[in-house]
This record gives structure tokens, sequence and C-alpha cells, in this order.
């Protein structure tokens, strides 16, 4: 699982301490040898070399960037801009390893408030947390057919006020057919959670209502 956003909450780190081989999308047998950083602070992706050499910014005016994901494979790379947590004008964006081609997978409002991502190559979907929208949600590659996968938002209005509903760090078993997710809760309350269920919504149930859905760890901080 890749490295974690911006927020500090330890539930949503969902990372090995031990030294990990160089990470790969789903299904991607290529690597590029380059970092790609998310600069929150100044609304830009860098990219450079694993030793900290030849830095350089590649895309820039982002909407507070929090998840990437790289496919190495196809040259691409995308991001979750999270935008305004109280307004719904979230968006999903890609562009070339090198910053060009940017385009708009999922556009302002098409989810609210998106945090990590995850890119799984076998179904060619993009899957990533909505915080405030209180769900985790999922797109094609070429940005068609948004899906919510879980509803977590139990009738609340978006933006939720219960952090403990807010989704942030995700991963996806596309063997196993298993989406994880943590929940935050909040600041160091002992309600975060992870959770996982089927990557598909069982049939005749809805992504609020699916009862497949398994709690592995729960009163984190």
């Amino acid at each position: 699982m890749e490295l974690l956003g911006a927020e500090t909450n330890r539930v949503k780190h969902m990372v090995s301490p031990q030294k990990q081989s160089p990470q790969r999308a789903q299904g991607d047998t290529v690597t590029v040898g380059r970092l790609f950083l998310l600069d929150l602070s100044d609304d830009r992706i860098v990219s450079l070399n694993s030793d900290g050499s030849d830095r350089k910014v590649i895309v820039t005016g982002c909407r507070f960037p929090d998840g990437i994901a790289v496919d190495a494979a196809a040259g691409h790379i995308y991001w979750t801009n999270m935008g305004v947590p109280k307004v719904n004008d979230g968006s999903v964006e890609r562009a070339d390893l090198d910053g060009r081609n940017r385009m708009t997978i999922v556009p302002q409002g098409g989810t609210f408030t998106p945090k990590q991502i995850q890119l799984e190559k076998k179904s060619g979907k993009l899957y990533w947390c909505d915080r405030e929208g209180m769900r985790v949600m999922r797109v094609n590659l070429d940005g068609s057919n948004i899906e919510t996968v879980v509803d977590t938002s139990q009738g609340d209005s978006r933006p939720g006020p219960d952090a403990s509903r807010w989704c942030v760090g995700v991963a996806v078993d596309a063997d196993g057919g298993k989406v994880y997710w943590t929940q935050k809760g909040p600041d160091n309350a002992g309600k975060g959670r992870i959770c996982r269920a089927g990557v598909d919504v069982p049939t005749g149930q809805t992504a609020s209502n699916r009862a497949d859905i398994e709690v592995l760890y729960d009163g984190l901080p």
C-alpha cells in the first residue's frame, strides 16, 4: 500500500514499518524510477529521483491535493483534489508522468472531499475515499461510471458532521475481491477503525445497506 496523504491521524497510515519494494499498481510490471510528491501547501505535484536529485514541479494549480497513484505502464499519474472540505467541490485529475496532457477524470462536485486513491489495473478502475462525503467511491479510468461502493453516512447529510464516519485510507485486493478502508474518528478518541467489503455491492443491496461490511480493527486512535 502506498504512502498515505497529508493527514497525521494514525488510523490513516495503513503501511508497514518494514522496508518495502518500490510500489507498483496491481498488474503493473513497469517502473519509473522516480518519486511523485504532493505539495499540499503550494497546490502542486513534484517529481524527483529517489536520491532527491532532479527535482521538478510538473503540475501546478491543484486544489489541496491529497492522494496520488502512478500508472507506469500507461505513463500517467492520477491524484485527488480535496477542494474545500465544507463544500462539495472535490475532483480527480490525470496527467502524463511529465505533467503534460492534464485532464479531469471526476469533475468538481463529483465527489465531496476525495482523500487517498488507488489504481486497480485489473478492472481498470480508480478507488478513493471521500472523507466528508462519508463513502468509498470508484470510477473507470476514462472518467465514466462514477460509483459509490460504500456509504457510511447512515442518513447524515454531507458534509458529514460525525468524524467516525469519515473514510480516509483505501486499498484494493483485486484477486481477493475486497476493498479496505479506514474510518477516521475524532482525533485520539479511540473510535478509528479499518473495514473491508467486497469490491461490488451485493445484488439487491445498496452502498448504504450492504450486509458484507466487516470491521477488521477498531478502537484505533
